[in-house]
């Protein structure tokens, strides 16, 4: 529940209060988005990478494997990202149980991440972070934190 809180608080934060998500909102049109996060040459495990269309339309976001990969979703779960040049952001995503299945309630217990990022990446306003979704989609777009 508490993760359910937190990611809906870090969704409405991302996309503010204009052409924000909403059930009676319509889909937007959007291309196979996927790729690979690092920071300072490592992948990141657990991060929610999010993209925001340039032209204000929804932000599309994946959470990265162990491998530091990432599938976008923007209308549904890895249905990709809206084309062109994107915004990104970068925030981390604590486990929702203590790996016991044992719900984490109190944000004093949660995990902290196994890597500190600069707070810069957790905006895309402040991230300098810039990705261009081809046409077509892509498998190979890649977010570089330094």
């Amino acid at each position: 529940m508490l993760r359910s809180l937190l990611s809906g608080m870090m969704i409405f934060g991302l996309l503010g209060c204009g052409g924000g998500y909403s059930q009676e909102s319509e889909a937007v049109s959007t291309v196979s988005a996927s790729g690979t996060l690092t920071y300072k040459g490592k992948p990141l495990s657990g991060f929610v990478v999010a993209f925001q269309p340039s032209g204000g339309q929804r932000a599309a976001m994946g959470v990265t494997d162990e491998a530091g990969k990432f599938v976008l979703g923007t209308n549904a779960k890895d249905d990709g990202a809206v084309p062109g040049p994107n915004k990104v952001s970068v925030v981390w995503q604590p486990p929702e149980d203590d790996g016991m299945g044992n719900v984490i309630d109190d944000p004093s217990k949660l995990p902290k991440p196994p890597v500190q990022i600069p707070v810069m990446y957790s905006s895309p306003e402040t991230s300098g972070l810039l990705v261009d979704v081809p046409e077509g989609g892509s498998s190979e777009l890649v977010v570089e934190l330094k």
